[in-house]
């Protein structure tokens, strides 16, 4: 019904329709769609001609469980990587929040559309948004003929508590500055960039060996400064990328026991493997002799407390509308519902992407650039149910054992 609610806003004609077909759930939401706009409502969606119909592309997240377990590193992913978003709102007036906030910035409001920093920093790296953010800082400074050497994401915290004037002037920023300190906090005492690092190569280096990692694995997991979630999801990503290697899953069970992880987590090693291992997907995540997944360079050290680290993984659904405009996306795997009419993905001027099981900002921001690249003539849209990070990610692995185990 959303994806039926979003075709009848944007006025066009009734849509071809692509599935995945290893998955039912896929397969199920095609069903009802095309029931919906072909049959049950059909006279509200329009028939001109000339126009080429929309595609809407149903995956399902078990095709790429890679992406919501790694720690994100642009601005708007990050937020809700460690802090969460909910409805455009971050909470900041929790106990474990150890930054100073201002009464006023409890609640603060994350939206494209009221704030112009946000808008134009939301896909930009944790390197690049402190030194804009600092830039910020200092024409302030100019402007009010101040002096303050500012080096580091601390000193930018002091500014603000000091000169009320600035968040009374610019208080959209001293808000980020919050935001900022606090995300530097966690990626300090989280030892982030360390497992940040590991995640990514493990997830996008399709040519080393699981011994390789082993050892680094083992010492982020046997680490008392990194979380225990943090530990599980590395654990977890090693599982996925290595599952076929003898004994891999359950000596990362035993590592994780070892460590003090309860149980109940430790076995989700297991459980995303049952939800997402090689079985259950079409693609080859990690690229076997070609690799899907890009690898970027690593930046200089900005403002100091803040690296550029890795992004160089790319999720699934970038290989995949790739082979899509292409024209190379297998009928086989991705077939159109039988009753609808089939269009070519290279004059398509709205593409909808659906995700089963919900989606992430990684994937928004592809998604971003995906409409940017194309030029304006493509509208894309992501939906799914529910916008992921890895501790929702890990909740629903754990309510999906719960459940398995009660039938």
């Amino acid at each position: 019904e959303a994806i039926a609610a979003l075709l009848l806003s944007l006025k066009v004609r009734k849509p071809s329709i692509r599935y995945q077909r290893s998955s039912d759930v896929a397969f199920q939401i095609s069903e009802s769609l095309y029931r919906l706009t072909y049959c049950q409502e059909e006279g509200l969606f329009s028939t001109q001609r000339g126009s080429c119909e929309p595609l809407v592309l149903i995956l399902d997240r078990a095709c790429d469980p890679v992406t919501p377990l790694l720690t994100q590193w642009t601005y708007q992913a990050m937020v809700h990587d460690l802090l969460g978003i909910r409805n455009n709102r971050v909470d900041l007036s929790g106990k474990e929040v150890v930054t100073k906030v201002p009464q006023d910035q409890k609640q603060v409001v994350l939206s494209s559309q009221q704030d112009e920093f946000f808008k134009k920093e939301m896909y930009n790296n944790y390197g690049d948004l402190g030194i804009e953010i600092k830039n910020l800082v200092d024409d302030f400074q100019e402007a009010s003929k101040m002096n303050h050497n500012i080096q580091s994401i601390e000193d930018m915290q002091r500014f603000v508590e000091n000169y009320p004037e600035f968040r009374s002037k610019q208080g959209n920023v001293s808000k980020h500055v919050t935001l900022m300190t606090e995300l530097s906090r966690l990626v300090e005492e989280g030892q982030l960039m360390t497992s940040s690092e590991l995640e990514q190569e493990v997830a996008c280096n399709g040519s080393l060996k699981s011994s390789t990692f082993w050892s680094e694995v083992c010492e982020v997991i046997r680490d008392p400064r990194v979380k225990q979630d943090h530990k599980v999801k590395l654990a977890m990503l090693y599982a996925v990328r290595f599952e076929k290697e003898g004994e891999t899953v359950s000596r990362l069970v035993s590592e994780l026991i070892d460590a003090g992880v309860p149980i109940v987590k430790a076995n989700l090693v297991r459980g995303v493997l049952d939800y997402g291992g090689q079985g259950k997907r079409d693609e080859d995540l990690f690229g076997g002799s070609k690799s899907f997944f890009s690898r970027a360079q690593t930046a200089v050290k900005g403002l100091k407390g803040v690296d550029n680290v890795y992004t160089q993984h790319q999720p699934m659904l970038a290989s995949i509308t790739e082979q899509l405009f292409k024209g190379k996306l297998k009928e086989g795997d991705y077939p159109f519902h039988a009753q609808v009419p089939q269009v070519d993905a290279k004059q398509v001027n709205e593409l909808i992407v659906f995700i089963a099981g919900g989606v992430t900002y990684e994937e928004a921001r592809f998604i971003h650039s995906l409409q940017q690249q194309e030029g304006s003539n493509l509208k894309c849209f992501l939906g799914g149910n529910g916008v992921l990070n890895y501790k929702t990610f890990m909740q629903a692995m754990q309510l999906r054992h719960r459940l398995s185990q009660q039938h």
